[in-house]
């Protein structure tokens, strides 16, 4: 019987501290990354170019990095979602487009907030 129970408890704290870690990690990965991303839009403001292309290829590594584990993690289609509007995003700069540039990182922006706030374990996102 106490076999069982401690079974079970040393299960739930694995599953307690593996949800911790999860979240945590999405949170410090998905804010490094927004970091980048206003960086890019100041870069893209002062129109410097071959900064924000510079910019984007360390962002470009970075989510290379980041999305193998958080394919694991997450739903593909955000994934998914996020390197469609990043190949965008890439190539407005390079061809210098201004508004388009800063539309494409400000919605890059709001899906890593978006993920972040929607893989937070709160009351509201578990009903």
């Amino acid at each position: 019987m106490l076999r069982t129970y401690l079974t079970v408890g040393i299960i739930i704290l694995v599953l307690v501290l593996g949800s911790y870690w999860h979240n945590q990690y999405i949170n410090s990965s998905a804010s490094s990354l927004e970091g980048m991303l206003i960086a890019v839009e100041d870069i893209i403001q002062n129109r410097h170019w071959g900064n924000a292309n510079q910019q984007m290829d360390q962002l470009k590594k970075e989510w290379d990095e980041t999305k193998k584990l958080w394919s694991i993690l997450l739903d593909h289609q955000e994934i998914d979602t996020i390197d469609l509007s990043l190949k965008r995003a890439e190539k407005y700069i390079l061809e210098q487009e201004a508004a388009l540039s800063l539309g494409e990182v400000a919605a890059l922006r709001l899906l890593f907030h978006h993920i972040a706030d929607t893989e937070t374990i709160t009351l509201q996102n578990i009903l």
